[in-house]
């Protein structure tokens, strides 16, 4: 009778138990949800507060679209992949989400892309900063997995009153399309959660059937050199990182 009782004790409490985490999954969800929609409701006000006048203006003219200028990055030097080689990674990548958040006070926009580190076909030299970033990020891309990170571009496109405010990527950035693949000469900053491009768009290869195509400008250095000395090939570049990772062994 005892042995009985006891089982039916045990039995309420894991059917209690799987109530109780199912109750709090559920309320955990709907958390969620609300973040979310809070999130959105934010920006849209910042957005709208900063733009209002090009918003109005542009519903009072039939348009759909309020079209930002990108914002000015100042050119870097032109390195070489050697040079670029001594201190950052080389990373394939696939995206796998996206997110928009807009700051304040300013109203900048930025895409947040949550990506899959695929590959390292180079590791960094330069020590990893494991410190917590000291700025927001976007709850609705987090927690990452050990093989996650986060890529930020500054631009986006935030909906207000039925208007898309489209602000373009920076002059030497570019956006990532969702489970598109890419290879990113890059630091890996805070733990390696967020993926810093350290060469602009140069630096940002599209990865097609093993074929890579720069964002840059074709006259750079580094896209003439993936291009004359890898026919920009992945599998060429792969085969020379591992040539260098075994001679350095």
């Amino acid at each position: 009778m005892k042995v009985i009782l006891c089982l039916a004790l045990g039995l309420v409490v894991v059917v209690g138990g799987a109530w109780m985490w199912g109750a709090k999954t559920k309320a955990s969800r709907q958390q969620t949800a609300d973040d979310i929609q809070r999130v959105k409701v934010k920006n849209e006000g910042l957005v709208r507060d900063r733009y209002r006048e090009a918003i109005e203006s542009a519903k009072e003219e039939g348009k759909k679209e309020v079209i930002l200028p990108p914002g000015t990055d100042l050119p870097g030097p032109e390195l070489s992949l050697e040079e670029l080689l001594r201190d950052y990674g080389l990373l394939r990548v696939k995206v796998i989400d996206k997110e928009t958040t807009v700051s304040e006070p300013y109203g900048d926009i930025k895409t947040w892309y949550k990506v899959e580190i695929v590959e390292t076909l180079h590791h960094q030299s330069q020590m990893i900063n494991g410190e917590t970033p000291p700025f927001e990020l976007p709850s609705r891309l987090i927690p990452l997995l050990p093989s996650e990170s986060l890529l930020v571009v500054h631009g986006g496109v935030v909906n207000v009153d039925g208007v898309k405010v489209i602000r373009k990527a920076s002059t030497d950035g570019n956006h990532f399309i969702p489970k598109e693949e890419y290879l990113i000469i890059a630091y890996l900053d805070y733990g390696g959660k967020l993926i810093r491009p350290v060469t602009g768009r140069a630096g940002v290869f599209r990865i097609n059937n093993g074929h890579i195509k720069s964002f840059g400008q074709k006259e750079h250095l580094l896209v003439r050199e993936i291009e004359e000395i890898y026919g920009n090939d992945l599998d060429n570049l792969r085969s020379n990182m591992q040539l260098r990772l075994r001679r350095r062994k």
